[in-house]
């Protein structure tokens, strides 16, 4: 499978290469120089069908409490729900979470927690998040098409996370085509980790062909190892896409973390593609935004992370800013992957190009 990652131009964000910090004073995002339609429009496409979003947040870095990320800023995961800014949809199909906290019995193993109940409704989430404090946290809501065909049960909420596997996995956007493709994606998913799967959805399947391209999924492995696992899972879907003629647009926004390690990737196959010509021009990338810096709190009216590169030590990745003003956000670029790294006390991110 032919795949390659490759540093960024810009290089490391927060140490390493030429630093990127927050945009003065911006609250939109900068035109792109070809025409699309803006990520931060709302609403569904001129045709009238709704483009999925499912809503994911990642942190990694000193302990914050649950509440602070999940519900306190004004557009908070839990917020989205109703309330979101990037892509307007109801997020339905229920929310789940894998949350390392270091004051807990065998602080290496995640909180994990699935529901199909709709999270702003859920008194145990809410009473659960006023008392854990994780250093790491993968938190995710499902986004479906609002249709009968749909599988609403737990073993369909993200994130995925194999037993003994400490590598766990959200996704937001989905695979066109999957039921023919997974008959072929079964041959390069280690047997041992196949019977693990238990639902129904493409995204558990991107999970399984990515911990089964570690040389040891069962331990906590290297960014650079992790990294080559999804672009060998990437190119092994590419493949099968051709194999069986599939070219419709499929999103594969990707967050893994272990408690140790954040790997956030946007990435999409055919971009633009669709069935219908009159569809064409109407689709955007699904975001991913990120922000780095110190002691996440509330400061003065926002909450944020202050600091910025210079004494990073904690880093949000997430579907979208968790707060209005994106002034502090920067988003991931297409066709990327975000790797955070540790620099002794400090955590460091660096943008990878993705070549798949």
């Amino acid at each position: 499978m032919a795949y390659r990652a490759r540093a960024s131009r810009t290089g490391g964000i927060g140490g390493g290469g030429s630093p990127v910090g927050p945009r003065p004073a911006a609250r939109h995002p900068p035109p792109r120089p070809r025409a699309r339609v803006s990520c931060l429009q709302r609403g569904r496409p001129a045709s009238g069908e709704r483009r999925l979003m499912c809503r994911i947040v990642s942190y990694l870095g000193t302990p914050v409490l649950l509440e602070d990320l999940l519900y306190s800023p004004d557009s908070a995961l839990l917020n989205q729900i109703i309330h979101a800014q990037m892509l307007d949809m109801l997020n339905l199909a229920g929310f789940g979470m894998a949350a390392w906290d270091p004051a807990s019995h065998g602080p290496d193993s995640p909180f994990v927690y699935r529901t199909t109940q709709v999270g702003v409704f859920d008194r145990n989430l809410k009473l659960l998040a006023s008392k854990v404090a994780p250093h790491a946290l993968l938190a995710h809501i499902r986004g479906v098409p609002y249709n009968s065909s749909v599988q609403i049960n737990e073993q369909n909420v993200h994130p995925f996370k194999f037993d003994r596997v400490p590598l766990a996995m959200a996704h937001n956007g989905d695979l066109a085509g999957f039921r023919t493709m997974r008959f072929d994606l079964v041959e390069h998913v280690r047997p041992e980790l196949a019977q693990h799967i238990q639902g129904s959805t493409d995204s558990e399947w991107l999970y399984a062909l990515t911990v089964s391209g570690l040389a040891d999924p069962y331990r906590i492995n290297e960014p650079d190892a992790i990294l080559a696992a999804i672009g060998q899972a990437l190119a092994i879907v590419r493949d099968v896409r051709a194999r069986h003629g599939i070219t419709r647009s499929s999103s594969c926004n990707l967050i893994f973390c272990d408690g140790v390690n954040l790997i956030a990737v946007r990435y999409t196959f055919d971009f633009g593609r669709f069935e219908q010509a009159r569809l064409q021009g109407t689709m955007q990338f699904l975001s991913m935004w990120y922000t780095f810096g110190r002691d996440y709190g509330l400061h003065g009216d926002e909450w944020k992370l202050v600091g910025g590169a210079a004494s990073a030590d904690s880093i949000i990745v997430a579907s979208e800013p968790l707060t209005r003003d994106i002034a502090t956000w920067i988003e991931v670029p297409e066709y990327s992957a975000l790797v955070v790294r540790r620099d002794g006390d400090r955590r460091r991110a660096e943008i990878h190009a993705l070549e798949v």
